[in-house]
C-alpha cells in the first residue's frame, strides 16, 4: 500500500500555484472542442486572448488534433494554422488576430468549428509577435510578445419557453514554461499530480495528455490512479506521439483504468518517465489536465496539472535567492522552450 500525502490547501505546496502569472509568447489551451460528447453534450469553445505587451500585437494559433496522432506534418503545414494577415503567408485569416493593442482583448467564439470543422478537438499553441514582424525574423516567427488567454469549454441548452443555457468550464491558457519535465526529476518538476478524481452514476472523469516537446519527440507517460485513503488502484503507461493530444473520456471505469467500481475522492499521479527521440537536441515536454463531468447537466469543472514541491516564494518575491533555491525553481539545469512557431 502507497500513501499520497497532500496538503490540507495544494496551492501552498505548488510551485505553479501562483496561477496568477500567466503572461508568456507561447501558450497552450490544452483541451477545444466542437464536438459531441456523452450525455448528449455537444461541446464548444470560446477563447479570449489579452495583449499585456506595451506594444501592439500579432497572434498565430496552431490547432493540434486529438487522437494520439502524430501531428508533425500537420504542424508543418502552414495552411493548417490561424493568424491574423494573409501577407505573413496565413490562408486562414481572422483580422481580429492582428494590431491588438496593449491592455485589448479579443474574442474569438466556437473557434474549432468556425476554423477546422465541427467534430473536431484538441488542443491550441498560440503564439503572440511584435505586429507586423512575423517575417522580419530570421527564421519568421516575429519578435515574442506577452499575451493571457482564456478559453471556456461549454454546452448550451434551450429550455422549452427559448431561454438558452450554458453549462461548461473555464480553461486557462498555459504558459510554457509549466510544462512536466523528465529532466527535472530531482527537482521534483518531472511529474503532477490531481485531487478530486470521481466516476460513478452522478460524475464522469475525463483525462488529457498534450505532448509540447519538439517535433521529433514521443513521450512515455505513467499514469497511477490512487483511492480516497491513498491506496495504489492502478499504474499504466501511455506512449504519446509527437505533437499529440490525447483525452481519455470516462477514463476511470471505461476509457483507460476500467475499475470495477465507483471511485470518489480519488487522486491521479501523472510521470513523465522516458522519451523517444531523432532531434539532435530533444526537448521533451508534457502537459496534463482532468475535466469532471456531471452527467445529469453535463456542467464541468477543469482540474490543472500541480507540482507537488513547496514554490521558492522568498527567492521569487524577496530576492532571497540560494543555490538551494535556484534548484527548487528547476534553473539547474536550464528549462528550455521546448518548440517553436511554425513558418511557410
Amino acid at each position: 500500500m502507497r500513501k499520497l500525502l497532500f496538503g490540507i490547501a495544494l496551492w501552498l505546496i505548488s510551485p505553479w500555484a501562483w496561477a496568477s502569472f500567466r503572461a508568456a509568447d507561447f501558450v497552450i489551451v490544452p483541451a477545444a472542442a466542437a464536438a459531441p460528447g456523452l450525455q448528449n453534450a455537444t461541446w464548444r469553445t470560446d477563447v479570449e486572448i489579452m495583449n499585456v505587451d506595451e506594444v501592439p500585437v500579432d497572434v498565430m494559433i496552431v490547432f493540434l488534433p486529438t487522437g494520439n496522432i502524430n501531428n508533425t506534418y500537420w504542424f508543418d503545414n502552414f495552411a493548417y494554422h490561424l493568424g491574423g494577415r494573409s501577407e505573413d503567408g496565413f490562408t486562414k485569416v481572422d483580422p481580429k488576430l492582428k494590431d491588438i493593442q496593449p491592455g485589448r482583448s479579443v474574442v474569438l467564439e466556437n473557434i474549432i468549428e468556425g476554423n477546422w470543422g465541427a467534430n473536431s478537438m484538441g488542443a491550441l499553441l498560440i503564439w503572440a509577435f511584435k505586429a507586423g514582424s512575423f517575417k522580419q525574423t530570421t527564421p519568421p516567427g516575429g519578435e515574442p510578445r506577452k499575451i493571457l488567454v482564456w478559453s471556456r469549454t461549454y454546452n448550451k441548452k434551450t429550455a422549452e419557453d427559448g431561454t438558452v443555457s450554458t453549462f461548461g468550464q473555464s480553461i486557462p491558457g498555459i504558459p510554457w514554461y509549466y510544462y512536466i519535465d523528465p529532466h527535472k526529476q530531482q527537482q521534483g518538476l518531472n511529474k503532477v499530480v490531481f485531487s478530486g478524481i470521481r466516476e460513478d452514476a452522478s460524475f464522469r472523469t475525463n483525462i488529457g495528455l498534450v505532448n509540447i516537446s519538439d517535433r521529433l519527440t514521443s513521450l512515455e507517460v505513467e499514469l497511477t490512479l490512487y483511492g480516497a485513503d491513498g491506496t495504489k488502484l492502478k499504474d499504466l503507461g501511455v506512449v504519446l506521439s509527437p505533437l499529440a493530444h490525447e483525452q481519455f473520456d470516462q477514463a476511470v471505469k471505461s476509457g483507460l483504468f476500467r475499475l470495477e467500481n465507483d471511485l470518489t475522492f480519488g487522486t491521479l499521479e501523472i510521470t513523465v518517465k522516458a522519451w523517444r527521440s531523432t532531434a539532435a537536441e530533444p526537448t521533451p515536454a508534457l502537459l496534463a489536465y482532468v475535466s469532471r463531468v456531471d452527467n445529469a447537466t453535463n456542467d464541468a469543472v477543469y482540474l490543472e496539472q500541480t507540482y507537488t514541491k513547496e514554490f521558492p516564494w522568498d527567492c521569487v518575491f524577496n530576492g532571497n535567492c540560494s543555490a538551494s533555491a535556484a534548484t527548487a525553481l528547476g534553473l539547474v539545469p536550464a528549462r528550455v522552450r521546448p518548440l517553436a512557431p511554425p513558418h511557410p
